[in-house]
């Protein structure tokens, strides 16, 4: 219902009851949401945005050099609409992020998030970066920032510490152990 006002760009991330597949809440987060995970503990949810220049060109789009992993503290989420303090729409509290969202600055236009296997980190592929950000899952502070290839899309894990991310420029996947990165 908002269409004809396209700025400033806002996205909602929806909270799915599992049981009856209802949603309970969403958060209201500024920018472009794309791919996201959660971390293991289930307290936070996270996902990359982009567009946090509000741009209505491709050009504009990509402005920044740096847009955002956003980290919802769920918890905190559910507070917010328990006591009465999220705004209803259609029968869904829609929670502003002041107080249960941390964006984390990625490099430009980032697409995909992925939680290691032991919950340690999430690793943020920036697209128009060579580069992924791995970031503290508990302190949601970027631990490091290695150089991977160009174009770098979505990362999956073994059990040896080796993370596997594919390259859309490079048409590749690239090996690399997230330890020794950190």
């Amino acid at each position: 219902g908002l269409a004809t006002n396209p700025a400033p760009y806002t996205s909602v991330v929806s909270f799915i009851d599992p049981d009856s597949m209802a949603v309970k809440f969403q958060v209201r987060v500024n920018g472009n949401i794309d791919i996201a995970d959660s971390s293991k503990d289930g307290k936070y949810f996270f996902a990359t945005v982009y567009n946090l220049e509000q741009g209505k060109t491709l050009g504009g789009m990509i402005q920044f050099d740096r847009d955002a992993l956003a980290a919802i503290d769920i918890a905190a989420a559910e507070r917010v609409v328990a006591d009465g303090k999220a705004v209803g729409r259609n029968g869904v509290p829609i929670s502003d992020p002041e107080n249960v969202l941390t964006l984390i600055p990625v490099p430009k236009n980032p697409h995909g998030v992925n939680v290691t296997p032991d919950g340690r980190y999430a690793v943020a592929s920036g697209k128009l970066s060579p580069t992924v950000s791995i970031i503290d899952a508990k302190t949601l502070k970027i631990v490091a920032e290695p150089e991977v290839g160009l174009g770098p899309l979505h990362t999956t894990f073994d059990n040896r510490g080796n993370a596997y991310t594919s390259l859309f420029l490079d048409s590749q996947v690239v090996k690399w152990n997230v330890d020794k990165a950190v």
